[in-house]
């Protein structure tokens, strides 16, 4: 039974975060503001857009849950995203910030040409609609906690949450309430993780108290299923418009790399924070439903104060993660596919219909998720990330580290068939195999078997 005090920390918090995004609306003043911030953002405006777009549902609720499943092995998870934002900083965040683009479209065009504009465009997009889906799914047991409501009622609310929180405010909307969570997602889950490793007797007590098995073992369904998962974060994050969108928004090279750098250190922290929660819920109660771990352990564990803005900051992960997804969904939309079939937008327009793609996006996400709503949340989180990474991963690397030097016909090839393979091996293979395993060969396949003056033209 939830106390005054619970619902009073809740509504205070997503008050504040709410104001926060309301500010956030009046830093817009055209599409580019929207998109980008005008290129303004520091470096904590990066690291919170980065962080707050990042971690929702899969890093917190998806974390818990598959700790309290299948063990520590849930941690890859967070290591990957951590890995992928050291690499950007390190080789990747230069070339695509000096380029001034606002899409990895954009980007990838400037190098192989336009007719993988709108193969690229389609697979970026639908990687994030359904990892905006994921979000929706996680945070159906979190607002049933708090509030008497059904699971699709709380996915609907979700849903508009999500829509309002960027709509407005576009990348500063996702930037500055970004670093509102980021503080509070701090606080909530490193309180949380603390309070489990205490019970354990520190990370050592850990191995001592679960039963031997797979819960102790970083791989629990196998290297190629556990590890493929981790390399498919790495790969997706640095594919992902919702992720580099941030990179594109900073005000320099060095903010961005800092703000990369930073959330390379902070993703992994909330992972080990998740994972300890999960372990502790498997210890103490293990017949509840493993999506319902980190749930749980707020409203039963925590101090009321606490426990009222843990769970209102684990609502606003979701939805923000959500509206970062859906916003850079509408971005591609809008940058890459309208504007190219319509090159003459006027500005004004191109505003409009980015602030009108996002509801958009979230009534086709909250769709998704209420028929996906039984589904392990960090495997349909995987596919995503596979899914966009076979498609975006290579030609990026190319551009960035062997420009001028991948033929286009290679690699037009590669962004609509390695994607493919992934998605009809994810569907159809009764092998227990990641399938980026599959996508990314095959698009590496199609990108060395160009012959030497293979090119498409629009």
């Amino acid at each position: 039974m939830l106390s005054v005090t619970h619902y009073l920390s809740c509504i205070i918090t997503l008050s504040l975060v709410a104001a926060v995004g309301v500010f956030s609306f009046f830093k817009v003043k055209n599409a580019d503001d929207f998109s980008v911030g005008g290129r303004r953002l520091p470096a904590a405006g990066v690291t919170g857009a980065i962080v707050g777009s990042f971690a929702g549902g899969t890093v917190t609720i998806g974390t818990a849950q598959m700790a309290y499943s299948l063990g520590v092995g849930a941690m890859w998870f967070t290591i990957g995203a951590g890995v992928s934002c050291l690499l950007l900083a390190m080789f990747m965040v230069k070339p695509m910030r000096e380029k001034e683009v606002v899409t990895v479209t954009e980007f990838l065009v400037l190098e192989y040409g336009p007719s993988i504009r709108m193969w690229v465009a389609f697979f970026t997009a639908a990687g994030m609609f359904v990892q905006a889906a994921v979000q929706i799914m996680a945070a159906v047991p979190v607002l049933k906690g708090l509030l008497p409501v059904s699971s699709v009622t709380a996915a609907a609310i979700t849903a508009v949450l999500m829509v309002l929180y960027v709509a407005g405010g576009g990348i500063w909307g996702t930037s500055m309430v970004g670093l509102v969570k980021l503080i509070l997602l701090s606080v909530s889950l490193f309180a949380g993780g603390y309070y489990s490793l205490s019970f354990f007797g520190g990370p050592g007590g850990v191995m001592q108290t679960l039963p031997a098995g797979h819960l102790q073992s970083m791989a629990p369904r196998g290297a190629l299923v556990d590890l493929g998962g981790a390399f498919s974060v790495i790969v997706g994050f640095a594919s992902t418009q919702a992720f580099l969108q941030p990179l594109y928004a900073a005000k320099n090279v060095r903010t961005a790399k800092l703000g990369a750098v930073y959330s390379a250190v902070l993703i992994p922290l909330y992972g080990l924070a998740g994972t300890a929660v999960g372990l502790f819920m498997r210890a103490r109660h293990p017949d509840i439903e493993p999506a319902s771990a980190l749930p749980g352990f707020i409203f039963a564990y925590l101090a009321p104060w606490l426990a009222g803005m843990a769970a209102a900051t684990l609502l606003v992960s979701l939805v923000l993660t959500a509206g970062a997804l859906t916003l850079a969904v509408s971005t591609v939309l809008t940058r890459d596919i309208y504007c190219y079939l319509r090159p003459h937008t006027s500005d004004a327009r191109l505003l409009l219909l980015n602030r009108g793609f996002v509801p958009l996006a979230g009534a086709a996400a909250l769709l998704m998720a209420l028929t996906s709503m039984d589904s392990l949340i960090l495997d349909w989180t995987y596919l995503s990330n596979a899914m966009r990474g076979a498609a975006v991963f290579l030609p990026l690397l190319g551009a960035v580290l062997l420009p001028g030097r991948l033929k286009a016909g290679g690699v037009y090839w590669s962004v609509i068939c390695g994607p493919l393979a992934t998605i009809l091996w994810a569907i159809f293979s009764p092998l227990d195999v990641h399938p980026l395993f599959v996508g990314l060969p095959v698009a590496l396949a199609c990108i060395v078997a160009a012959p030497p003056t293979s090119s498409i033209t629009n």
